[in-house]
């Protein structure tokens, strides 16, 4: 009989194991993929740093690191449609994404109340 997490176990484990399918695919395809990792601190109504950089066609793994009292997230929105991920206090979580065209993607706290809590990704050719 299948339990609850190792049902989630089996989710997650197949999901990784598309991403990587994917990055090798991408990889394959002639230039190597750049990779880069970007940590963003959220305390109470502040990211630090609140702009960040990012060059296109980049694997972005975006850390948010919830150093605050209170749950938090991050949801950018890309082109693609809007990415999110959160975390309790004390813990960090990773997002990954490919940078997109050129521009400036906004990203921000979704949780109700922390509005002020903005900032922006600046992606350069």
């Amino acid at each position: 009989m299948k339990t609850a997490t190792s049902s989630r176990l089996h989710r997650i484990l197949f999901a990784a194991g598309i991403i990587l399918i994917g990055l090798a695919f991408l990889t394959a395809c002639g230039e190597p993929l750049r990779e880069r990792t970007i940590e963003v601190t959220a305390t109470e109504m502040r990211f630090a740093p609140d702009r960040v950089e990012a060059q296109t066609g980049e694997q972005i793994f975006l850390r948010l690191r919830n150093r605050g009292q209170v749950a938090h997230s991050l949801t950018i929105e890309l082109p693609s449609g809007d990415r999110t991920v959160s975390a309790d206090p004390g813990v960090d979580a990773i997002l990954a994404f490919r940078a997109p065209a050129p521009g400036e993607y906004r990203f921000y706290c979704r949780i109700p109340g922390h509005e002020a809590q903005q900032g922006i990704l600046v992606v350069l050719p």
